[in-house]
């Protein structure tokens, strides 16, 4: 097999030349080995914990990944944001290694990663780049071997670099633009045979420097070089136009800026615009509060003199202020960007791709003691759970869906409520998820002084289609909004030429579409006489409750549930459709809510409609519990817990005692809209031997089994 072919079949290859690079506030070190657009990445664990999930994403100059390839026992995804999330059910203990494959549409990208625990602690994060070198490739999971790397040869064979603006006059500021040469290296650089200026190039061998041409050059043609200290040397050629005694020019064009995101947050696509002289070359630079330089990227001013930038805040960049700088070469303009979290609400999946039989699980922040609503809709946008779950006082929100062999498969989404502030994440059962258009309005009703605004959550930089119905169904506006590179866009829609009533919004993108309403001058209290019914009278907890009712068309009713105790449980605006009519399956019985009647009201000023309901426990079920098997456990085993008859869609908290009824672990489940329940338990490899009892409670309903672990 010849060398092109062996190169081609082994993918993911491995180099003699590294870069090492650890982070300051943990001991797990990163190296990276590159050969053209391929990169291997092995991590070393130097901590004292186990890391058992890996996250990459790449800058905004450092393409897209475009494959991976990991060791046996991880799994890995690609998030529709870009990042790389590798787990693995063995996490790499202290001392141990772990190493990825990736391939990028760039050869030798600089790589953002973090390493996190098994109790979703960050460990570490990073970014490290790799020194590109020859060398005979060799596949992950592999050992490499033990040979002597060659002597790094320090040439310019592969380097490049260009002159910005490429036909400078005499006199001009310039810009020096390169990439390839040699890691932090002093370069010289030269006009004809005269030193003028001195630069560094970066980690990556990337150049950014500015000089000028001299007042005095008076050849048409001069040669500009960058020379190394062992004279390898990289010259382009140029011509240069002459400008005799130039005068300064009152009316030349200073750098402006017209855009620019202040404060911003993590995930976040953020753009910076402005103007500048035609031609020219604008340099952004982002430094930490220490001064250090983490970003730069030079931006070209357009024949009109406008420029802009587009990038994306890391997901896991730290939260404080950041200093950009903004300059053409001889101005400069400093800005500071506040890093925090605007949003309230913030949900992350575990994985964007689980398996029929997984439990998806989900974690994740909201505003601390106020609870918070989950709902997911499966791959046909059936809504298959709903729930308020309590927040404490840390703002933690975790909670689990279990799935079995015989769930849909395709694209799950989650809704994470809490008052007006809704997160939307999107995961794939069996397959990665979808191309699909979710979105959702910031309120239900507007006034003719307002801005509606719609958040739509896609695949990165989708371009969709919007289209606006009015009361009458008939077409009032054709639109078009593309997403940014997070997957996000809100979209606003200016009310002042609405008139009252009701309105739908469809969003395209190829074969997904996203249907949503709002309503435009609704007023509370013009709704006369409400009829109200619910399709029955006794419930569990977790179920889900359907009311019917009528009232004037185009009314505008809030709507809101109460416990036996009289405290609201759940409130909500809701309006009738043109024929007068409403409908409502929002609001759930909580899974720990409490037993007897419980009132849904729909009132509009004086007037008002009552359901009163039953919640009762399971009405024809015994609560159970059972382990997959009756026979001792071994200390490593996963043990299967399974249950039914608690009731459906709700909330189940499993926990495991010992002997001496001390508590060793507790689990949080979900069952299904058939009651079931399944959570799987890795039992630790130091448990001690002896009986278990396991405890399963949901609601008022507690079940018990005991295992045994030898």
């Amino acid at each position: 097999m010849n060398r092109i072919n062996f190169v081609i079949l082994s993918i993911f290859v491995l180099f003699a030349g590294v870069i090492l690079q650890s982070n300051a506030f943990a001991d797990t070190t990163a190296k990276s080995t590159n050969f053209e657009k391929t990169t291997i990445i092995e991590f070393e664990n130097n901590d004292n914990v186990q890391i058992k999930t890996v996250k990459m994403w790449l800058g905004k100059d450092d393409g897209v990944f475009k494959s991976f390839k990991t060791e046996n026992n991880w799994i890995g995804a690609k998030t529709p944001q870009g990042m790389l999330v590798f787990s693995t059910e063995k996490p790499v203990e202290s001392g141990e290694s772990v190493k990825f494959g990736i391939k990028t549409d760039i050869a030798n990208p600089g790589v953002n990663w973090k390493t996190i625990d098994s109790n979703g602690n960050d460990v570490t994060i990073g970014k490290v780049t790799a020194i590109t070198e020859q060398s005979p490739p060799e596949q992950v999971g592999t050992t490499p071997p033990v040979t002597t790397p060659p002597a790094k040869k320090s040439n310019f064979d592969s380097a490049t670099f260009r002159i910005i603006p490429e036909k400078p006059k005499n006199g001009n500021n310039i810009r020096i633009v390169g990439d390839g040469f040699p890691p932090n290296q002093q370069l010289d650089f030269y006009i004809n045979d005269a030193i003028l200026d001195d630069f560094t190039t970066d980690n990556t061998g990337h150049l950014i420097a500015k000089s000028k041409i001299p007042i005095s050059m008076e050849s048409d043609r001069i040669e500009l070089s960058l020379v190394d200290k062992d004279g390898n040397k990289k010259t382009v050629s140029i011509r240069i136009e002459h400008v005799e005694n130039q005068p300064a020019n009152p009316k030349a064009k200073h750098i402006t800026i017209t855009e620019f995101s202040e404060i911003v947050q993590p995930g976040q696509t953020v753009r910076a615009a402005g103007t500048g002289e035609p031609g020219s070359t604008i340099t952004i630079t982002a430094k930490d509060p220490a001064g250090n330089k983490f970003y730069e990227v030079a931006i070209p001013v357009d024949t009109q003199g406008n420029w802009f930038h587009e990038t994306i805040i890391p997901p896991d960049a730290g939260i404080g202020s950041r200093q950009v700088e903004i300059s053409d070469g001889s101005e400069v303009i400093t800005k500071t960007v506040s890093v925090t979290i605007l949003k309230t609400v913030r949900l992350m999946p575990s994985l964007t791709q689980y398996e029929p039989g997984d439990t998806m699980l989900f974690n994740g922040t909201a505003h601390a003691s106020k609870p918070i609503e989950i709902v997911i809709k499966d791959p046909i946008g059936k809504e298959i759970f709903s729930d308020v779950l309590p927040v404490d006082d840390s703002g933690f929100v975790k909670f689990e869906l279990p799935t079995d062999k015989a769930s849909t498969k395709g694209t799950y989404v989650i809704l994470a409520t809490q008052g007006q502030d809704t997160d939307i994440v999107r995961v794939g059962l069996g397959e990665p998820p979808g191309q699909s258009i979710v979105a959702k309005f910031d309120k239900l009703n507007y006034a003719t002084s307002d801005k509606a605004k719609m958040t739509i959550q896609g695949p990165a930089s989708a371009k969709t289609s919007i289209l606006i119905l009015d009361p009458s169904d008939k077409l009032k506006v054709t639109d078009s909004a593309t997403l940014g590179l997070d997957g996000k866009k809100d979209y606003e829609i200016d009310l002042s030429a609405y008139k009252s009533g009701v309105y739908s919004v469809v969003i395209k993108y190829q074969k997904s579409q996203a249907k949503e309403v709002f309503s435009v001058g609704l007023q509370i209290g013009s709704a006369g006489e409400i009829k109200m019914q619910a399709t029955k009278q006794t419930y569990q907890q977790g179920n889900g409750i359907l009311v019917l009712g009528s009232a004037k068309p185009n009314s505008l009713l809030n709507l809101k549930m109460n416990d036996p105790s009289g405290n609201t449980i759940r409130h909500k605006e809701i309006f009738t459709d043109k024929n007068g009519k409403f409908a409502d399956s929002s609001f759930r019985i909580p899974a720990d809510g409490a037993q007897g009647i419980w009132i849904v009201r729909a009132e509009s000023g004086a007037n008002y409609a009552d359901v009163k309901v039953n919640v009762a426990t399971t009405i024809d079920k015994s609560f159970t519990i059972i382990t997959d098997k009756t026979t001792p456990y071994q200390p490593k085993d996963t043990i299967k817990i399974s249950g039914s008859g608690g009731g459906k869609s709700q909330t189940v908290v499993v926990t495991i005692f010992d002997s001496n009824n001390k508590e060793v672990m507790r689990l949080n489940a979900f069952s299904t809209s058939e009651g079931i329940f399944k959570i799987d338990w890795p039992t630790p490899s130091d448990i001690l031997p002896g009986n278990y009892k396991v405890s399963a409670k949901t609601g008022n309903n507690v079940a018990e089994t005991t295992l045994s672990i030898q």
